[in-house]
């Protein structure tokens, strides 16, 4: 009786088991339409009151448009003087073009390209908020040209305001003169206020 009942119990989960694949094949088709449209970006970005200085010797800026990733990158050419400290307070500004705040922060700090890999030539560099001064944490750093700080705190942004960013540059005294050492892509992350 013992085998009857086992038999009995075995076929009982494959029937259960073959309605349970059979509802899970089951789908209901629902049809909804979506429309993709456009509006003015949240913020937008300009160069900085530094770039005028000096004709743009330590900081300049222009954006171009990626075919491959269907984006306009900003590119901000930062310079150094070898064995100096260059403060550059008014790089990039970012601004908010809607009737509500936005919050927006650096995040995801990384290098691009090192034109000399053998070298640690940018002793030192902290891309930071210079206004508002609202943020919690309000520096990404670059130390030995190796990100050791990645991201910052939000900052809020009210209607029309604009956040400055500056950057805080060492490069060792030993670097040579007129040339790019590295590339960094440096994201400005944007989120409803609320």
């Amino acid at each position: 009786m013992a085998g009857r009942s086992r038999n009995r119990l075995l076929g009982l989960l494959a029937v259960l088991l073959g309605a349970a694949a059979l509802f899970a094949t089951v789908s209901i088709l629902n049809v909804t339409y979506w429309y993709v449209n456009t509006t003015q970006p949240p913020v937008t970005k300009y160069v900085g009151n530094d770039t005028y200085v000096m004709n743009g010797t330590f900081v300049k800026a222009d954006w171009y448009y990626d075919s491959n990733t269907g984006l306009n990158i900003t590119r901000v050419y930062v310079t150094g003087v070898p064995g100096d400290i260059v403060n550059i307070t008014n790089a990039l500004r970012v601004c908010n073009n809607y009737n509500v705040p936005v919050k927006i922060r650096i995040v995801d700090v990384r290098q691009l390209q090192d034109f000399y890999p053998n070298s640690t030539y940018i002793r030192y560099m902290a891309v930071k908020f210079i206004q508002p001064t609202n943020a919690t944490d309000n520096q990404a750093v670059i130390q030995d040209e190796k990100v050791v700080d990645w991201s910052t705190g939000y900052v809020t942004l009210q209607p029309g305001q604009c956040a400055i960013l500056g950057v805080d540059l060492t490069i060792d005294a030993n670097a040579p003169y007129y040339k790019t050492l590295a590339a960094y892509q440096i994201n400005i992350e944007k989120v409803p206020s609320g």
